[in-house]
């Protein structure tokens, strides 16, 4: 059986690819580079944390990158693309928190968070990437 860790990746590619707006979404990068646009998410790490009122459970908080990668053959048109992208991402990713009752809204933090987008620098136009980081908490028993 998939960690919870696991199965709330997978949740959020199958997110993103129900938004219709990416020609290829990946868990880890991308396979193909020509694909465009693109979404990938890679996980940055699982932080735990046992709540003060029960030492049977563990709080995680699951921390993962989104990159969105586009290209805009004109300059002025790469900001709003890239808007459109990141807004249809995110409501395509908080159209269920909880990631179908696998996360929770917890002291610690909402079900599912996404973060403040940033464009990453170094990205040569017509080519443009777009980072966000995405929050997923839940709730284990403590081993």
């Amino acid at each position: 059986m998939a960690s919870t860790a696991s199965q709330i990746m997978n949740d959020l590619v199958a997110a993103l690819r129900s938004a219709g707006q990416f020609t290829l979404v990946t868990l880890g990068q991308a396979p193909s580079s020509t694909a465009i646009p693109r979404a990938n998410v890679q996980s940055e790490g699982l932080e735990q944390t046992p709540p003060d009122d029960n030492t049977g459970t563990l709080w995680n908080r699951l921390v993962c990158r989104l990159t969105i990668h586009a290209r805009c053959d004109e300059p002025a048109g790469v900001e709003s693309r890239l808007a459109d992208l990141a807004q249809s991402a995110a409501q395509a990713l908080m159209a269920d928190p909880s990631r179908g009752g696998l996360c929770a809204d917890l002291p610690i933090g909402r079900a599912t968070e996404v973060g403040r987008w940033s464009q990453r620098p170094g990205v040569k136009r017509p080519e443009a990437e777009l980072e966000a980081t995405i929050r997923c908490h839940y709730e284990t028993e403590a081993q």
